[in-house]
C-alpha cells in the first residue's frame, strides 16, 4: 500500500468515524431531549401536586424543556387558593439556565413570565375585587422556592399580602423587569380605583430587601371615599393622577409581613418602627379632578419612612376604613372620641425623617396657587418635629393676591390634638388650655393678603415677620411665652383714630406697626418677668412695658384653676414703662398748631407752660412724683425718650391693687422715678 493510499484510507476511516459519532451524538441528544421533557413535566407535576396537597388549586396545561439554553417552559398555570379569594394565572413561565434544585429551592440564571394575573376577592378586596394584570416580566439570576406562591396561611384582610410577602421573604433576584404592570381594585359599594406602572424595575431583591426600585410612569383614576362632586351634585368626580418617575432605594418589607401575622403582630418587633423605604423620590406629578381643582408639582421626597406593625393590624385598618369610607352622619361624643383615638394611633404607627414636596401648585376656576417647598420633619410617637411651607403665593377669579415667604410650625404633637377634637362637641373651661400642647412654637414671614374694603381694596396688609413659641413642663400653662409681631403694615384711614389720624393727615396712606410680648418664670426666685412688652407704630412712637411678679408658686402652672386660686398670693413687682418718641410728636404739633391758627413754636411754647403748671401742682401735692413732672416736661420740650420706673414699697397684692380704683393706692404702695433723654 503506498503512502498515499494509507493517508487516504485513514482519512476515510476518522472521516466515517466522526460521521458514526455524530450520528450517535444526534440520535442521543435528541433522546435526552425526549427524556428531559418528560422529566420536567414529572417535575412540574410534582410541584403541583405539592400545593394541591396543601389545600389550593393548581393546574397546568403544558411543560417542556429546551436543552439547547436549559430552559423550562410551564404554560397555562392556574393557582386558587382553596375558598377562591385568592388566584394567579400565568400564560407563559420559562426558566432558563437552571440548577439542580437544593433543598426544594431552584437557581435560575432567568425567569420570564408572560401573561400574569393575580385576582383577590372577599376580605384581602374589602369584599369586592381586586385584579393585578402583568403582560411581561423578566426576573435575572432567581434564587427562591419551587413553588410560585409559598404556601402559609391565608384568609383575612391580609392573607394574599401575607403569602405574596412570605414568598418575597424566601426569594433573591438581581433584577426584575416589568414593562407595564395594571391594577384595579373595586371595594365593595365603591367606585374602583385603576392604576398603571410602566417600566419597573427592582434590582437587588434579597429576602424581602429590595436596594432600588425605579418606576418610569405611573397614573391613577380613582373616587376619594366620601368625596363630594366637583358640581356639587350627581355622583363624585373622578380624580386622574400622573407621577413623571420614582426612585426608591433601601426597601424592606420585613415590617410589612410582620404587619400580616394571623392575630394580630405580636413580640417587641411589632411595637418598634420597623423602616420601610430609605428614600424615595419622584419627578413632576398632576393630580386632576374631573371638572374641579388641578394639584402638581415638581418632585416629592420621602426618607426614611417606618411603620409600628401592631398599629396597623387588621381589626384596626378595618375601622379605620370605615371612618373614612362611612363616617357617622351625626357623630356622638363616643363616636368623636374612638374617631379621635383611632387617628392617634394611626398617626403615632408612622415615622419619618422627611417628607417634602417642591413647587406644589394648585387651579381651580380661575383661581391659582403655588407653594415652592413643604417639607415635614422627624414624626415619631405622633410627633411631628417642624411643618415648613416656603414661597407661597396664590390669585382669586377677582384678582386679589396673597403670598406667604414661610410658615413654620414647631413640634406639633398630634396626640394632643386627637386629645383637643374628642373634646369638640363638649369642650372643658380648660379645653383650649391643650393648644398649648398641640404646637410648641408658629413662625410666619413676609405675609401678603387682600385688604379687602373700600378704596384700599387693591392695597395688600403686609406682615413681616410673626414669631410665637412658649413652652415649660411645669404643667399645662406653659412656663415662657415669646411672642414677636413686626413690620405689620396696611391702609389706614381716619375711622382707625389716633394716632393714625395724624399719621393721615401728614399724607400718609398706610401705617406699619410692631408688637411684641415676653414672659418668663423663674423657678429659684419664683417670679413671673414679663418683659419687654412694646408696641410701635413706625414714624410715630414705641411703647416698652417691663414687670415683674413675685411670690408666684410652681402649682400656678398646674392650669387655669391652680393659677386663679394662687391669684391672690401673688405680688406687683416693679414696672417700668419707656416711650420713645419717633415723629408723632412733630406730627402733632405741627397739626395742633394748624388748627389754632399758631406758628408751631408759639404752640410748643404754649404747651410746655401748661405742662411746668402742671408739674409745679404735682410737685406741691404729691412731691414723689415730683421726677415724673420734671421728665414730663423735659420730654415735651425735646421728644426723645420718657422713662418713668415705678417700685413697690414693700409686698404689693397684685389683685387688690388691681381692682383698687383709688389712684392714691398706687401712689402709697410705690415710689416713682423717671427720666427723660434727647433724641
Amino acid at each position: 500500500m503506498t503512502e498515499g493510499k494509507a493517508g487516504r484510507g485513514i482519512g476515510t476511516k476518522v472521516a466515517v468515524a466522526i460521521g458514526i459519532v455524530a450520528v450517535l451524538g444526534a440520535g442521543g441528544w435528541f433522546g435526552f431531549a425526549a427524556w428531559s421533557r418528560a422529566k420536567v413535566r414529572a417535575e412540574v407535576d410534582q410541584a403541583f401536586a405539592g400545593i394541591r396537597a396543601a389545600g389550593s388549586k393548581a393546574s397546568f396545561t403544558d411543560a417542556g424543556f429546551d436543552p439547547t439554553d436549559r430552559a423550562v417552559t410551564v404554560s397555562g398555570i392556574a393557582i386558587a387558593s382553596a375558598d377562591g379569594t385568592a388566584a394567579v394565572k400565568i400564560a407563559r413561565l420559562v426558566a432558563r439556565g437552571s440548577e439542580k434544585p437544593i433543598d426544594r429551592r431552584v437557581t435560575l440564571e432567568a425567569l420570564d413570565l408572560d401573561g400574569v394575573e393575580v385576582t383577590l376577592t372577599g376580605d384581602a378586596a374589602q369584599g369586592g375585587t381586586v385584579s393585578y394584570s402583568l403582560p411581561q416580566v423578566m426576573i435575572d439570576r432567581y434564587n427562591g422556592p419551587m413553588t410560585l406562591i409559598a404556601a402559609g396561611e391565608g384568609g383575612g384582610a391580609y392573607g394574599a399580602l401575607r403569602v405574596a410577602l412570605r414568598q418575597l421573604a424566601a426569594t433573591t433576584a438581581a433584577k426584575v423587569t416589568i414593562p407595564e404592570a395594571r391594577v384595579r381594585m373595586a371595594p365593595a359599594g365603591a367606585p374602583p380605583m385603576e392604576a398603571t406602572y410602566t417600566n419597573l424595575a427592582a434590582e437587588g431583591i434579597n429576602a424581602g430587601a429590595i436596594r432600588s426600585l425605579i418606576i418610569d410612569r405611573s397614573t391613577a383614576a380613582y373616587v376619594l371615599p366620601g368625596a363630594a362632586p366637583a358640581d356639587g351634585q350627581g355622583t363624585p368626580a373622578k380624580f386622574n393622577l400622573r407621577i413623571e418617575g420614582l426612585v426608591a432605594a433601601q426597601i424592606d418589607t420585613a415590617p410589612l409581613l410582620l404587619m400580616t401575622q394571623p392575630g394580630g403582630p405580636a413580640g417587641k418587633a411589632a411595637d418598634a418602627y420597623g423602616r420601610i423605604y430609605g428614600k424615595v423620590v419622584t419627578g413632576p406629578y398632576v393630580i386632576s379632578q374631573e371638572g374641579g381643582a388641578t394639584q402638581g408639582g415638581a418632585s416629592m421626597l420621602m426618607e426614611n419612612f417606618a411603620i409600628r406593625p401592631s398599629a396597623f393590624d387588621a381589626g384596626r385598618l378595618a375601622k379605620f376604613q370605615a371612618l373614612v369610607t362611612k363616617p357617622p352622619a351625626n357623630p356622638s361624643v363616643e363616636d368623636s372620641r374612638r374617631a379621635a383615638e383611632l387617628l392617634r394611633d394611626t398617626i403615632g404607627g408612622l415615622s419619618f425623617s422627611t417628607i417634602a414636596v417642591t413647587e406644589a401648585y394648585t387651579t381651580d376656576k380661575g383661581e391659582t396657587g403655588h407653594v415652592g417647598l413643604i417639607r415635614m420633619d422627624g414624626l415619631a410617637n405622633g410627633v411631628l418635629d417642624g411643618f415648613v411651607l416656603e414661597r407661597a403665593d396664590g390669585k382669586t377669579t377677582e384678582g386679589g393676591t396673597g403670598k406667604i415667604g414661610r410658615l413654620a410650625v414647631r413640634q406639633l404633637d398630634f396626640n394632643q390634638l386627637a386629645a383637643l377634637a374628642a373634646e369638640a362637641q363638649s369642650p372643658s373651661p380648660t379645653t383650649a388650655l391643650v393648644l398649648f400642647r398641640v404646637i410648641s412654637g408658629l413662625d410666619i414671614k413676609n405675609l401678603e393678603v387682600p385688604y379687602g374694603e373700600g378704596d384700599a381694596k387693591d392695597e395688600p396688609v403686609k406682615i413681616g415677620n410673626l414669631s410665637l413659641s412658649w413652652g415649660g413642663s411645669l404643667g399645662v400653662l406653659p412656663s415662657y411665652v415669646d411672642f414677636a409681631l413686626t413690620d405689620v403694615s396696611g391702609p389706614i384711614r381716619p375711622e382707625d383714630g389716633e394716632p393714625f389720624t395724624y399719621l393721615i393727615n401728614a399724607g400718609m396712606k398706610r401705617a406699619t406697626v410692631s408688637l411684641g410680648a415676653k414672659a418668663f418664670y423663674d423657678v429659684n426666685e419664683s417670679s413671673l418677668t414679663l418683659a419687654p412688652i412694646t408696641t410701635e407704630v413706625k414714624d410715630a412712637f414705641r411703647v416698652t412695658i417691663e414687670t415683674k411678679l413675685s411670690d408666684v408658686p410652681q402649682s400656678a402652672f398646674s392650669d387655669a384653676g391652680s393659677f386663679v386660686n394662687e391669684l391672690p398670693a401673688i405680688g406687683a413687682g416693679p414696672v417700668t414703662v419707656t416711650l420713645t418718641d419717633l415723629g408723632l410728636a412733630k406730627l402733632m404739633y405741627a397739626q395742633f398748631a394748624k388748627a389754632a391758627g399758631m406758628s408751631e413754636a408759639d404752640y410748643r411754647e404754649q404747651v410746655l407752660s401748661l405742662a411746668e403748671a402742671f408739674a409745679a401742682e404735682m410737685e406741691e401735692g404729691m412731691p414723689e412724683m415730683a421726677p415724673v413732672g420734671a421728665a414730663m416736661v423735659s420730654f415735651l420740650r425735646n421728644p426723645g425718650t420718657l422713662k418713668v420706673t415705678a417700685k413697690p414699697k414693700g409686698f404689693v397684692p397684685l389683685i387688690a391693687l388691681a381692682s383698687s380704683g383709688d389712684p392714691t393706692v398706687l401712689l402709697e404702695t410705690f415710689t416713682f422715678e423717671a427720666t427723660a433723654t434727647a433724641p
